[in-house]
């Protein structure tokens, strides 16, 4: 758990410093969505961000969230936050991977704009919080399972 630990906290600080890059891209391209090169600076800031993504969310699906379930002393409002956040990205992210960004209309290109300025903003929010609050959180019960094995 300790090298997860590690290893999302290092994947946070890549994509925090990816964010504003996935912001301007949704917010230019949800301004022009007929451009060529607008859609090109987009699905490049996407093909950035997405296998950090993608591996991230893995990992919280496979270790974070069923180590969170076994933890009951961990409050139920940070363990509710953490997997509404984990859904909501997963929605964001199938709404940007969907689109091609090559060969869409603009209606989907708008969508995609959208969802990619969505994710830049909850990724932000998501990153915070953890930072903030789950991070700690899950260092003081390492600790303590630490401690309690000692």
């Amino acid at each position: 758990m300790r090298h997860l630990f590690i290893e999302l906290n290092r994947e946070d600080s890549q994509l925090r410093g990816r964010l504003l890059d996935a912001a301007i891209a949704g917010l230019r391209l949800a301004r022009d969505p007929d451009s060529a090169d607008v859609r090109r600076d987009a699905a490049r800031v996407w093909a950035a961000i997405e296998p950090i993504l993608s591996h991230h969310l893995e990992a919280e699906d496979k270790h974070l969230l069923p180590w969170l379930d076994q933890h009951t002393h961990l409050s139920p409002e940070i363990l509710r936050k953490v997997r509404q956040c984990h859904q909501k990205l997963r929605t964001l992210i199938g709404t940007v991977a969907r689109n091609d960004l090559t060969r869409v209309t603009a209606d989907q290109a708008r969508e995609t704009a959208q969802a990619l300025t969505g994710l830049a903003v909850t990724l932000d929010d998501a990153i915070e919080d953890e930072q903030r609050r789950l991070l700690p959180t899950l260092h003081r019960a390492l600790f303590s399972a630490t401690r309690g094995t000692s």
